[in-house]
């Protein structure tokens, strides 16, 4: 594969392997139009494009044509940013025999969410993150406060 996977995608991708039920999988990643159900242009509204991940199948389908069965929109289901590490497993997990571990899509997909998730994770830990946050200052006047007030320690009659 040419492509960085620490780059996003900005040009369509498309990976495509067999189940071991031997439905094929094909996997594109790039920039869609949306559906005619997407938008009224009744209404004004005209067609726009997204990018996103869409899956096809021929699984339960009679012909061997494919059929798109889900998608995962950008900046809502996941990072754009993260498209070149995705699409870098995609091709790993096409060209491995792991794609024949699957039955149907279904597991496919539980694993592609599980993989989705770990790459997520591994984006940024919470100390980075912290640590990118502006300094907070405590207060002069918080150190000032005398807090005997607000505690039963010089109360005489608890002796």
């Amino acid at each position: 594969m040419s492509h960085d996977p620490s780059d996003p995608i900005e040009e369509f991708d498309q990976v495509t392997f067999e189940l071991a039920s031997g439905d094929q999988v094909k996997v594109g990643i790039g920039v869609f139009w949306c559906k005619r159900y997407e938008y009224d242009p009744t209404q004004g509204q005209k067609p726009f494009q997204y990018f996103a991940i869409r899956f096809y199948t021929n699984e339960n389908n009679h012909s061997r044509r494919l059929k798109q069965f889900h998608q995962l929109q950008s900046n809502k289901d996941f990072e754009r940013r993260h498209s070149g590490k995705i699409l870098a497993w995609l091709v790993d997990h096409a060209n491995s025999r792991e794609c024949f571990d699957h039955d149907n899509t279904d597991d496919f997909l539980e694993l592609f969410e599980s993989v989705l998730d770990k790459i997520h994770a591994e984006d940024e830990d919470m100390i980075e993150h912290l640590e990118r946050l502006p300094s907070f200052t405590v207060p002069a006047a918080f150190d000032r406060v005398d807090d005997s007030i607000f505690t039963d320690q010089s109360d005489p009659e608890i002796d």
